[in-house]
């Protein structure tokens, strides 16, 4: 059993190692698509939050940039397997492999015991989910989402679900491709033009300007959490860089929604704690996101309504 001995991944084959890790028949996406379009709430609320279902839709789609993706141990996956050979070296990766072996896990693919293995000691990078978003969109009702930092497609996805118009935009231009290809696949010739997503530095943009010709009711968005999780196009930034980068597009956000709208932002304790607390007073509702047991952070969706 043996993968690319030599460890030198060519970049062109990136897509091809995120197949071989997880392979989704697009009939299986269309399937979930229906389903979690015609779920209620009561539905989404019953199926837990750690339930997988959305998920294939979000991965047969984004799963390759998740792999790229550098989490908070500073590496992302495709930076292990270039260099896995260097890690085999090490005591905890050969307790594991030793372990892989002698409980027959993934014996048919090197690929997923490594990925397996990956996830163990380095976390993975989450994507926020389509329930969750599903959710959100059913408690507070609205008729136009904005998100700046679109990331994996679940909120996009859940407003498409539920006929909402959705604007998003992300720096990362990568995602492109991937989500022409989800809303050309997935959304109703007729209802695409309610959905967009552009390439764009978030920071650069006057949401209250914006808001003339986009006047949104929502802002629902997961901007990213410091330097805990570096996507593509995205750099580390200083405590003080994050702060000001936090406050300025928080409150252009706030002046471009509607009185009446939903300000929602799902981020970690930190950030709540020392920006949006400090911007807004304490939010009107909030809950806890169930994830992975590897992340060592409490994230939450902080909820508040914009007064008349």
């Amino acid at each position: 059993m043996s993968y690319m001995s030599d460890t030198i991944i060519d970049h062109t084959k990136h897509n091809e190692i995120s197949a071989n890790i997880k392979t989704i028949p697009f009939d299986k996406v269309k399937r979930e698509w229906n389903m979690l379009s015609n779920m209620t709430l009561e539905d989404l609320e019953n199926i837990g939050g750690r339930s997988k279902v959305g998920c294939d839709t979000i991965d047969y789609y984004f799963f390759t940039e998740r792999l790229h993706t550098i989490g908070n141990k500073g590496i992302n996956f495709f930076d292990f397997l270039r260099d896995v050979e260097d890690y085999k070296k090490k005591k905890y990766i050969q307790t594991l492999l030793t372990f892989c072996e002698n409980n027959n896990r993934y014996r048919d693919s090197l690929l997923k015991r490594y990925y397996y293995i990956y996830g163990l000691c380095f976390g993975r990078i989450n994507a926020f989910k389509i329930t969750n978003a599903l959710c959100i969109y059913k408690k507070y009702p609205c008729t136009r989402v904005i998100d700046p930092f679109c990331g994996f497609g679940g909120r996009l996805a859940a407003a498409a679900m539920m006929k909402i118009e959705y604007r998003g935009f992300d720096i990362n231009h990568n995602l492109k491709a991937m989500y022409t290809f989800m809303i050309n696949d997935l959304i109703d010739e007729d209802k695409r033009e309610k959905t967009t997503m552009r390439v764009a530095n978030s920071d650069d943009i006057d949401y209250g300007e914006y808001a003339k010709t986009y006047p949104y009711d929502m802002v629902c968005t997961s901007p990213p959490y410091k330097n805990i999780e570096i996507y593509r196009g995205s750099s580390k930034r200083s405590p003080q860089e994050w702060e000001g980068f936090y406050r300025r597009i928080f409150l252009s956000l706030w002046e471009g929604l509607c009185c009446g709208g939903f300000f929602i932002i799902n981020i970690n304790t930190d950030v709540y704690e020392t920006v949006l607390l400090k911007l807004f007073g304490e939010c009107q509702d909030k809950f806890l996101l169930v994830k992975t047991k590897k992340n060592s952070y409490d994230e939450y969706v902080y909820i508040w309504k914009k007064q008349e």
